[in-house]
């Protein structure tokens, strides 16, 4: 089952203690190409998290975005910056010396503890370090459940393209059994053609027969089609095959339009024939229309 590159899938976990969101949406790319956004202090389990993608064998451009809110009762202390502390203090005394030579004065306000600590930098907030090996199975359940969400809408969005593709490749492989029909007529109107100009330049005792089939037989081969709509159908029932086979089958699909394409250009350069010339342009019309829904799928 063809799966769209596109799509989108989140989820949430919330114990109380701990709270992570997970949302992750994908672009059109040729290769794989995952960026995850989370806070820092979860960066060392950024490998963890792509290692949840590598079993859904993903391909596209990925955002990963996590949020991660910590509810615990420790996850914050305080700290006392003691050499900042006895500088600041030996400021002040240094401070206080200074106005008593200069000014003789003798007596000040002490300063409490209190003032002392609000001084910047004295008592600082740190974060308490994580417990990641009880967080790291809570962050990947949650990863895991929103790639599944999100590998379910790129299913989804992905049968909507395979019955878009079904459709237009009926329609091409209707082309191509009428081009069949209309082929053999080339020759009999090629004879027919030749026929009469050389009615209107000889006199019809002058005319050789055998030169007129071998100018025919020349023709016929110049104008034979016949390997091109044998690969034609070849074509069409691997492509058939593709939208029904399991993995990345995006790549592979390219490759069979840009074959199918190839085999058509050849067609009408051989077309030698109005009806035919009409019909390949339909079929390159259809064939345009596939590549452009295939750069969307896996």
């Amino acid at each position: 089952m063809p799966r769209s590159m596109t799509g989108f899938g989140s989820a949430q976990f919330d114990d109380g203690k701990y709270k992570i969101g997970v949302e992750m949406k994908a672009v059109n790319n040729r290769y794989r190409d995952v960026s995850v956004r989370m806070p820092n202090m979860l960066r060392s389990l950024e490998t963890d998290i792509v290692g949840v993608l590598n079993e859904y064998n993903l391909r596209g451009k990925i955002d990963i975005y996590i949020n991660f809110v910590d509810n615990s009762d420790n996850k914050k202390q305080l700290s006392v910056d003691r050499n900042l502390l006895v500088a600041y203090y030996s400021s002040l005394q240094e401070i206080e010396n200074t106005i008593k030579k200069a000014y003789k004065k003798s007596k000040f306000d002490k300063i409490s503890l209190v003032d002392l600590a609000s001084y910047p930098g004295i008592v600082n907030e740190e974060d308490v370090q994580l417990n990641l090996e009880e967080i790291k199975p809570l962050l990947l359940k949650t990863v895991k459940e929103a790639t599944e969400a999100f590998v379910k809408m790129k299913e989804i969005e992905g049968e909507n393209l395979k019955k878009d593709l079904t459709k237009r490749i009926a329609v091409i492989a209707d082309l191509v059994e009428k081009i069949r029909l209309v082929a053999p007529e080339r020759l009999v109107n090629y004879r027919n053609h030749l026929m009469e100009v050389l009615n209107g330049l000889l006199a019809e005792t002058d005319i050789e027969e055998s030169r007129v089939i071998q100018e025919c037989a020349i023709m016929a081969d110049k104008i034979d089609i016949t390997e091109e709509l044998v690969r034609m159908d070849s074509h069409l029932q691997q492509f058939g095959e593709s939208l029904n086979a399991k993995g990345n089958i995006g790549r592979k699909m390219d490759f069979i339009v840009q074959e199918m394409n190839r085999e058509t250009n050849t067609m009408a350069s051989k077309a030698n024939n109005a009806n035919i010339a009409k019909l390949v342009v339909e079929i390159k019309g259809e064939l345009e229309k596939i590549r452009e829904q295939i750069q969307n799928i896996e």
